[in-house]
């Protein structure tokens, strides 16, 4: 740590030679995923050397990097040294700063909160962190409920519209995309949206908000040693995928994708376009397959919340009435003339 500022180095950077510094750390070691070794020194200003070197694993038959750090200066140095788990409570208890080698990544602001809350909940409620995970995310997708709403609505009023859409698409379909005439067909669709106070892009709210919160989720499954060995159910550790020959609760969440993908209301008219609507759960599903299933978890449960969330809707909005197209006549292709000889 220098200047406040936590400086990592990989073990490949070390590959070609070993690696010092010098300057005003507050502490330096060498960490992995889940613990780390650390030296604390009294006063800054040590001299610190990395270096990696090939070790052969029998067992595996192959080479692995050794990883080292070396810590020097003038005269009889002593300082304490922190071997063990990255645990947050433990790190804070030795040293504040120590806190900083649990890396939670861009999105900490919100890792870091989501951490502390399925701590919470689990020391508190559950006493588990899969319930956790599920009570964590049924709260998260109420606190958004008022902008999927929101969202929601704007998805309605695209359904509404897909008549008088589909005509000034019909207007324009044959044209070559350089037509200038084009252009036209932009300005009216704009202007039909506006008119109606509609935006077009209000359908992708919904997943857009849940990026940030996947993300966190992730960060806090691959760093926070409290999840390691987690269980859930028949689920042996949250932070790993299941070790199942058919994993279950990714075949559960494509399943509940499909659904709340058929309550959702269309708002394109387009087949290729619903096509590949269609598409997604089963794109997700193989993404979603070999990731830790903590993470699969919590994106299980937000379908099961949003289908939820979609069955209160379509109660309390009624269902959109269909506009009525408005009929123009197509503009004319300029006529070719044919030369005479």
């Amino acid at each position: 740590l220098s200047a406040n500022k936590l400086v990592v180095h990989k073990a490949s950077d070390a590959k070609k030679g070993p690696l010092s510094f010098q300057g005003s750390y507050s502490f330096a070691g060498i960490e992995d995923r889940y613990f780390a070794a650390v030296a604390l020194p009294d006063q800054p200003g040590f001299l610190v050397r990395v270096y990696s070197d090939p070790i052969h694993v029998a067992a595996e038959n192959k080479e692995q990097p050794h990883v080292g750090v070396g810590l020097g200066g003038a005269g009889r140095l002593q300082w304490p040294v922190f071997v063990g788990p990255k645990d947050l409570d433990l790190l804070r208890q030795l040293d504040p700063k120590l806190t900083q080698i649990v890396d939670f990544g861009w999105f900490s602001f919100l890792a870091k909160p989501l951490f502390y809350a399925l701590k919470w909940v689990n020391e508190r409620w559950v006493h588990n962190y899969g319930w956790s995970i599920v009570l964590v995310t049924i709260a998260i997708n109420f606190l958004l409920f008022p902008l999927k709403l929101s969202s929601l609505k704007s998805m309605r009023k695209m359904q509404a519209l897909q008549p008088e859409i589909q005509a000034i698409n019909e207007k324009y379909r044959g044209m070559s995309l350089r037509d200038p005439r084009r252009s036209r067909q932009n300005e009216e669709l704009m202007e039909l949206y506006r008119k109606h106070g509609v935006n077009p892009m209000g359908g992708c709210l919904p997943m857009l908000l849940q990026i940030p919160f996947f993300i966190a989720f992730y960060k806090v499954l691959t760093v926070a040693i409290e999840l390691r060995g987690a269980e859930w159910l028949w689920v042996k550790d949250l932070s790993q995928p299941e070790h199942l020959p058919i994993r279950i609760l990714p075949i559960v969440m494509v399943i509940s994708q499909f659904v709340i993908q058929k309550m959702t209301p269309a708002t394109t008219a387009n087949p290729a376009q619903q096509r590949m609507m269609l598409m997604m759960p089963l794109i997700m599903g193989f993404i979603f397959y070999g990731v830790s299933s903590g993470l699969v978890l919590y994106w299980l449960t937000s379908n099961l919340v949003g289908i939820v969330q979609q069955l209160f809707i379509d109660k309390v909005l009624p269902a959109p009435k269909l506009a009525t197209p408005i009929t123009e006549t197509r503009p004319a292709a300029p006529r070719k003339r044919r030369a005479r000889k």
